[in-house]
């Protein structure tokens, strides 16, 4: 007797618990539709939706779901983690910015060229900073002046990643924040 007492605790309750919590979860949600009621008979329950036209974008949202199934190159970006702190020749201003380093290859080379910026992130922060030498706070403050620097570095990193033993990957550097003070 006692053997079958444990025979029924150890296997057969822990069913009847699963089974029960399972039931009583099931009827706890209320269907949106009844399941006997003829089909034609019941309103549809729907929300519209947004045709999106590939046109209109210039298919851009599609080519980049493309890209990424068939494993064509797209854009990745690596996001600098260093704030890049300086001052300006001859003032008492400070500048800081950040950028942000675009890769234009296929998945898994571009994140092997992530992985490549992020081991070197601290040797290349000095050179980055050189970058705006001699700039004053004028150019810096510019569209022009920004542009220049964003290209200066771009080249700078190519041909360093080249020194280096690195094929040079960087397609573009962008500054997503520019700072005086």
């Amino acid at each position: 007797m006692i053997g079958k007492l444990k025979f029924g605790l150890l296997y057969v309750l822990p069913g009847i618990i699963v089974l029960g919590a399972f039931s009583a979860g099931h009827m706890s949600i209320t269907p949106e539709a009844d399941r006997l009621a003829d089909p034609n008979d019941v309103a549809e329950i729907t929300e519209p939706v947004e045709e999106v036209d590939a046109d209109a974008d210039g298919g851009d949202a599609a080519a980049g779901a493309a890209a990424a199934m068939l494993g064509l190159p797209q854009y990745q970006y690596f996001p600098y983690r260093t704030t890049l702190v300086g001052n300006i020749e001859d003032t008492n201003q400070l500048f800081s910015f950040e950028i942000a380093v675009a890769v234009y290859d296929k998945k898994i080379f571009a994140n092997a060229s992530m992985d490549v910026l992020a081991e070197l992130e601290l040797q290349l922060t000095p050179l980055i900073l050189n970058q705006t030498v001699g700039m004053t706070a004028e150019v810096l403050l510019s569209k022009d002046g920004r542009e220049t620097l964003k290209l200066q570095i771009k080249d700078m990193l190519n041909e360093t990643l080249e020194k280096w033993g690195h094929s040079p990957f960087v397609h573009a550097v962008e500054i997503t924040s520019f700072v005086i003070t």
